[in-house]
């Protein structure tokens, strides 16, 4: 039998169907999401005011301030560049003191690249365990003079200050802030970076803390041997500490296979200079038996040796300074006395 619907429940359905077509309608036109966020492209200078008074103008991509890239070299950062942002904060007409240690930029992805305090990037805890005083005291020095308390501007005081990030600097920006959240907008003027703050001279130069020569061989025995001029500031540290007789120039011999009594009998003729064995040295010299600093800085330098080296090592000691010119070969030998040398090879 052929189902058919009455008049009543067409009706019904008809009228429904233009229901459910209404509010399908209605519910996509209210969905319409929040206009995109304007992007910035290759923005270089940047402005803001806050509201007591202050403004800021900010510049991207400017160079380090001295002694920043000085100290980094020293912490062994080199190999992780910093990106910096100078800020200068005109507060001549502001009411309150300002602290800029931020800048934030956002990115069309979200991404946050936020810069910080250059002493944040600058401590001397992270220096490596070999770096001389004179080295620590540097970083220390240029760490304090990018502390906390010198990016403040009090009211009345206009100042640029830097800022830094291990991040690239972005080429698209959504929204940039400096401070406390004083939004950036871009701009045509730029931060005075020629009155940027940065780190005094240092007051004593830091030397370097690479070995002067590394020279190998083997012995007439066939032990391998390694004769190293050690780094101006490991020079500089043991006559600081040594009696003046022993003044001159610092190296170590160094084997896999010999023996380190055998090191302590073995001298170098390099250069025209004679190495002695560091006990033979303080014999010869006069000094006094060692005690104290010297002592400990001799057995120090022994055997952060060793630590490099990976085997035994001895110090030798010549009494000329000039010694420790690089040296591209050398003669080691047993260590007779008087500058003689037996069963002597050559090390390059």
């Amino acid at each position: 039998m052929k189902r058919s619907l009455s008049v009543a429940v067409l009706a019904f359905v008809v009228l429904t169907g233009c229901s459910a077509n209404n509010d399908a309608s209605d519910t996509g036109q209210s969905s319409v999401g929040a206009p995109s966020p304007q992007v910035y492209q290759d923005v270089q200078n940047w402005s803001g005011a806050g509201d007591n008074g202050a403004r800021f103008t900010a510049t991207g991509e400017v160079k380090a301030p001295s002694g920043v890239e000085e100290a980094r070299q020293l912490m062994g950062k080199s190999n992780t560049p910093l990106h910096f942002l100078a800020v200068t904060v005109d507060n001549i007409k502001g009411a309150d003191s300002i602290t800029p240690l931020k800048a934030t930029f956002t990115t069309p992805a979200g991404d946050l690249v936020e810069y910080t305090a250059l002493g944040d990037y600058l401590n001397e805890s992270e220096a490596p365990e070999s770096s001389s005083v004179d080295a620590t005291n540097r970083i220390i020095e240029v760490h304090n003079a990018f502390s906390w308390d010198e990016y403040e501007v009090i009211a009345g005081q206009k100042k640029t200050v830097v800022l830094a990030t291990e991040s690239a600097y972005p080429h698209q920006v959504t929204h940039a802030t400096v401070g406390e959240g004083i939004t950036l907008t871009p701009s045509d003027r730029s931060a005075e970076t020629d009155k940027a703050t940065g780190a005094p001279e240092a007051k004593v130069p830091v030397g370097s803390n690479d070995r002067l020569a590394e020279l190998y061989g083997t012995t007439l025995k066939g032990n391998d041997i390694n004769f190293r001029i050690f780094s101006p500031n490991a020079q500089k540290e043991l006559n600081a500490v040594m009696p003046p007789q022993l003044n001159g120039a610092w190296g170590a011999l160094c084997s896999h296979a010999a023996t380190q009594e055998q090191l302590m009998e073995t001298g170098v003729n390099a250069n025209g200079h004679n190495w002695r064995p560091f006990q033979y040295a303080v014999t010869e010299s006069g000094a006094p038996p060692l005690s104290g600093d010297a002592k400990s800085k001799e057995y120090e330098a022994a055997s952060l040796a060793e630590l490099s080296h990976g085997g035994s090592c001895a110090v030798i000691q010549s009494p000329d300074t000039s010694a420790a010119t690089k040296t591209s070969v050398a003669s080691v030998g047993h260590y007779l006395g008087n500058s003689t040398l037996e069963a002597t090879v050559y090390v390059r």
